[in-house]
């Protein structure tokens, strides 16, 4: 399987193996401080206006402006600084590296993948989280500590894995009660440990390798909701518990 390796710098993303790549599945791992996922545009649309509709949805919570971006974009997944997993690249054509984080929409070179389509076969895991209309979350309720999950979107919108350990015994109730409270100090019943994953718009799917402490942890998206004015879909409920045993 191929192996892309993508840097998240202060300025830019570079990516290493990417040359004569073929469309298919590619083993990647990320890092750097931040996610860093690959996004599709239509033709008449590129990077720059993605970047401008980013820019007027955060500045202005512009619901039009998301809409826009995502009417015009596919996203394919991707991981945090430091993550390794697979992802699959659906076609011959452009794809450019991304990233949204506190400094604002960080990019870097446009990467041509090309054709034929090469295998798609996803590795063996031990399960799957996956999003769904709701919005809500399918799949597993139990994982090995260490191993490989599947994420699948499912959903008529993206979704993210932000997945983070919890006291055990910790309610989604609980989470949803402080996640609407706007409250900035820690949570009482979080703990450090967690990982997040890139973005899927619907029907993708990529698989994550991770390697945590056992535990509870709670699954969340926090991916903003065009047709809740742009509510990130946790403080909707999109909270899951889930076991790493």
């Amino acid at each position: 399987m191929p192996h892309l390796t993508a840097l998240l710098t202060k300025r830019t993303i570079r990516l290493k193996g990417g040359e004569g790549l073929h469309a298919g599945r590619v083993k990647l791992t990320v890092k750097g401080r931040g996610p860093v996922e690959f996004a599709m545009f239509k033709a008449g649309y590129d990077v720059a206006d993605f970047a401008k509709d980013v820019n007027k949805f955060g500045a202005k919570n512009d619901v039009k402006a998301l809409r826009h971006a995502l009417k015009n974009t596919t996203i394919i997944g991707g991981l945090a600084g430091g993550g390794s997993g697979t992802i699959v690249f659906p076609k011959p054509g452009a794809y450019t590296p991304i990233s949204l984080g506190e400094r604002g929409l960080t990019t870097g070179k446009t990467l041509v993948v090309q054709g034929p389509k090469g295998s798609t076969k996803a590795p063996r895991t031990d399960g799957s989280i996956i999003g769904k209309n709701g919005p809500s979350w399918g799949g597993a309720s139990q994982l090995p500590a260490k191993g490989r999950f599947e994420f699948k979107n499912k959903a008529d919108q993206p979704h993210f894995v932000a997945m983070q350990q919890v006291q055990p015994g910790t309610t989604t109730d609980q989470v949803l009660t402080y996640l609407q409270s706007g409250e900035e100090a820690p949570p009482p019943w979080g703990l450090p440990a967690g990982l997040e994953t890139g973005t899927l718009s619907p029907g993708r799917s990529m698989t994550v390798d991770y390697d945590l402490p056992p535990g509870q942890y709670v699954v969340m998206c926090f991916f903003p909701d065009p047709d809740m004015g742009g509510m990130p879909h946790a403080l909707m409920g999109m909270l899951r518990m889930i076991n790493l045993t």
